[in-house]
């Protein structure tokens, strides 16, 4: 319970580090239930944070992350989870988390809770993966209703401010394309706007 999570988070500041090291461990063990309450979560971000100390501990970390990764970049506080990881690991580590993520980034970017992890996701990989990540965008089948949506018009609108070169000018494309198909007179000026101050 809660009182198991603070003794936890206590240990993880006060113990050394064999013992931290056995304690990251147990709470590796339970990471997609810790990851998914609040309570929980404050752990896990030590955890996570910790574990950049531990090298040895990181594939494991990584393992849980993958595969739980769905679900977590869906959840409340389990998105804080990935984000976490994507802010404290290079992207070279990050790099199994971010392949996860593969075929399903457009679907992410219209729930709330993934589509901050999505943006995140963006910022963090290298210039390869991040084209082939927002190639995977601009091409779904949803493009036009992730502009029409409250957070995949947040997820474009990332994706056009870090796009860089023929990416940029891809991006810009597949927007002016589907400008003409948006009904809604005011979310068609919106768009426009972006596009006007993007160029």
């Amino acid at each position: 319970g809660d009182v198991y999570k603070r003794q936890i988070q206590t240990a993880l500041i006060n113990f050394d580090d064999k013992h931290k090291k056995f304690i990251i461990e147990e709470a590796l063990e339970k990471f997609k239930e810790l990851s998914n309450c609040m309570n929980g979560l404050c752990l896990i971000k030590k955890v996570i944070v910790a574990c950049a100390k531990f090298p040895d501990l990181m594939p494991k970390l990584m393992s849980k992350m993958v595969e739980h990764s769905m679900e977590l970049a869906q959840n409340p506080y389990g998105n804080y989870a990935i984000q976490v990881a994507l802010e404290t690991f290079s992207t070279e580590e990050c790099r199994p988390l971010l392949g996860s993520f593969k075929g399903k980034y457009a679907q992410l970017s219209m729930l709330k809770f993934s589509s901050n992890a999505v943006e995140k996701c963006i910022e963090k990989a290298d210039l390869q993966l991040r084209n082939e990540i927002i190639t995977e965008i601009i091409s779904s089948d949803k493009f036009l209703i992730l502009m029409k949506n409250s957070y995949g018009n947040y997820v474009i609108q990332k994706v056009l401010s870090i796009a860089e070169g023929e990416m940029k000018v891809s991006v810009g494309v597949a927007i002016q394309d589907s400008i003409c198909h948006l009904t809604d007179k005011k979310l068609k000026a919106k768009w426009a706007q972006i596009l006007n101050k993007s160029s």
